[in-house]
């Protein structure tokens, strides 16, 4: 009589390791895709990098696309955490409340030591696929959009706080400032890896302070 729980357990294990596996193919093309961008980066040296057989990826992804669906899901879910540790939450409201100004300062703390570490060679992920837009599946663009409105909500209702404690002046429109301060602060990136240098960074920050204080 075969032993259930011998096969259940094998079941789990096979599923776990499947799992494992995708997810470091995950971290392996987040790295090559924020250095060499989507187009340059071959699904085989991905595979390589992680000790995978070249004709495995289509167990673990559907198509490319998925592939890079799934560096997006992963991307976008570190950088809500830097926005949320930078920024505070409605569940974490002593960060929350920390003056504009110091949570602006942690996040260009942040975001410069991550570009450093990596000597200026990787940037966004989300910046970096936008200026590739014209070679991706539509699917792209819905969640590149999406992702930037996550991005907006945040600093909105940081703003929006800011704005109740007396920081800035009421009239300004936190949507709009919000709006503006990423679209600004995706060319600081792209303009801080070509320097590289945490200056295009530092006055995109200084700019929007000068902005909302004016």
């Amino acid at each position: 009589m075969p032993d259930n729980r011998r096969i259940t357990r094998s079941h789990a294990e096979r599923r776990d390791d499947k799992l494992a596996t995708r997810e470091r193919l995950v971290r392996a093309g987040l790295e090559a895709v924020l250095e060499a961008g989507w187009a340059a980066t071959g699904v085989d040296k991905v595979l390589r990098s992680v000790g995978v057989p070249k004709g495995s990826f289509y167990y673990y992804f559907a198509s490319k696309d998925e592939f890079g669906y799934a560096l997006l899901e992963s991307y976008q879910g570190f950088f809500l955490k830097r926005l949320e540790r930078c920024f505070g939450t409605a569940a974490d409201p002593g960060a929350a409340e920390r003056p504009l100004s110091r949570q602006m300062a942690d996040f260009l703390a942040e975001s410069v030591d991550g570009m450093r570490r990596f000597e200026w060679r990787r940037g966004c992920l989300v910046g970096a696929l936008g200026q590739e837009l014209g070679g991706l599946h539509e699917g792209f663009r819905q969640r590149l959009e999406t992702s930037l409105q996550a991005w907006e909500h945040v600093l909105a209702d940081t703003i929006r706080r800011a704005q109740a404690r007396g920081e800035i002046r009421p009239g300004l429109l936190a949507e709009r400032l919000a709006r503006g301060f990423w679209a600004a602060w995706e060319g600081a990136v792209l303009r801080a890896r070509l320097a590289r240098s945490p200056e295009p960074l530092a006055r995109a920050v200084e700019d929007f302070t000068h902005l909302i204080h004016s």
